[in-house]
């Protein structure tokens, strides 16, 4: 058995899946994975697997001409998962969608399309969650700021989104789990940027405006408040934890510069 260890980014795993399949090895006698964490296994070949624009842009091309345009949505999202395991599983669904004329959904009997499935579908569904609850900062220079810290990579499924609404406006997205960035400016296609793992939002420094708006959007959200009505549980199903340290009416006045 062939291991192909790939890095956890988009180009990362597409470039693994080139490789491996460029191996011509058989696809029952090669395995992809995430190099991050994998445990070696005694009796198998590895093979690190360098990230290639490339060779990544080859098989999203292939993908989106031979697949159901569904199918390709559903990979492409499962990319973007959090789970560990995802690597091989994309592949294996990649070769069969290859294989067949078929859609992916016909073969749900098949754990590595269920897989797929399933991860994209979670994957989906933060992105949704983050159309909601993203909240944008206004800095001294004027460009806007927003920090989040998903489970997933959702920057890619809510960059059109964002440049949508604000054409006009510089402005930057970062995911301060997976150290990456969205960046917008006014008039131009968004992009993707990798951001240094130290990087520490405190230290931006908000415009005065910024700062004002932030209290009073606090004390208004604290005074329409009906304490007598409070309710912690309803209040988690339509605004779970995971967001409210990134949104506006939930800062602590003391993180005001």
């Amino acid at each position: 058995m062939t291991v192909f260890l790939c890095e956890n980014s988009i180009a990362g795993i597409f470039s693994g899946v080139y490789d491996a399949w460029a191996s011509r090895a058989g696809h029952d006698n090669v395995r992809l994975a995430l190099a991050e964490n994998y445990n070696l296994e005694l009796f198998a070949e590895y093979v690190t697997v360098m990230p290639d624009p490339e060779k990544a842009e080859k098989v999203i091309g292939t993908l989106k001409k031979r697949m159901h345009w569904e199918d390709f949505l559903s990979v492409y999202r499962a990319v973007l998962s959090a789970d560990p395991e995802k690597a091989d599983s994309i592949y294996r669904v990649i070769v069969l969608a290859l294989h067949t004329s078929r859609r992916m959904i016909d073969h749900l009997e098949q754990p590595d399309v269920y897989h797929v499935f399933s991860m994209a579908r979670k994957v989906g569904n933060e992105a949704a969650r983050y159309l909601e609850f993203v909240r944008f900062r206004e800095l001294e220079n004027k460009a806007l700021f927003s920090e989040i810290h998903p489970e997933n990579q959702v920057l890619p499924l809510i960059g059109d989104h964002f440049a949508d609404r604000f054409p006009l406006e510089h402005f930057l997205i970062y995911d301060s789990r997976h150290h990456l960035a969205l960046f917008h400016a006014a008039k131009h296609a968004w992009v993707l940027m990798d951001m240094p793992e130290d990087m520490d939002p405190q230290r931006l420094r908000f415009s005065r405006e910024e700062q004002e708006m932030s209290r009073y959007w606090q004390a208004f959200f604290d005074q329409i408040a009906i304490e007598e009505r409070t309710n912690p549980r309803l209040q988690q199903q339509f605004l779970p934890l995971k967001f409210r340290a990134y949104m506006t009416e939930k800062f602590h006045k003391n993180n005001e510069n």
